[in-house]
């Protein structure tokens, strides 16, 4: 069942939808949390000792340090999927966001989940975002 979307975050779908692969599904959902802030969704999909690398930016250590940094990001409108790709451990997606000041981000997240079990969480995250006029 996918995760429903905050009323002001409007998702347009990867070409294809996530079909028959259930860990593009929850890929699809982290994404949405993340630009739809929220919080208790994430929490439930990554690790306590996650580690995330926003490359260029900054590197969040924890599950607590990247829940603040969620929650202080722009609100965002609009959230677009160009793909989902997934294998074994890791997964990967890209697309591009637009926040409330109409300022828009080129985004590609590579996933890595802890094990290769259906329930296994995230472990470590690496974003690359790109600004761009809409």
């Amino acid at each position: 069942m996918p995760h429903d979307v905050p009323t002001s975050l409007q998702v347009h779908e990867p070409p294809g939808g996530c079909g028959n692969a259930p860990r593009a599904q929850i890929v699809r959902d982290f994404v949405v949390a993340v630009q739809g802030k929220d919080l208790d969704h994430l929490s439930q999909w990554l690790s306590e000792d996650v580690q995330w690398d926003v490359v260029g930016f900054q590197k969040l250590n924890g599950l607590s340090e990247v829940l603040d940094w969620v929650r202080g990001a722009r609100d965002n409108v609009e959230l677009s999927f160009n793909s989902i790709l997934t294998h074994g451990r890791e997964a990967s997606t890209d697309g591009r966001v637009t926040n409330i000041q109409n300022i828009s981000v080129a985004f590609s997240y590579i996933i890595t989940f802890a094990s290769t079990a259906k329930s296994a969480r995230i472990s470590a995250v690496r974003s690359y975002l790109v600004s761009k006029p809409v």
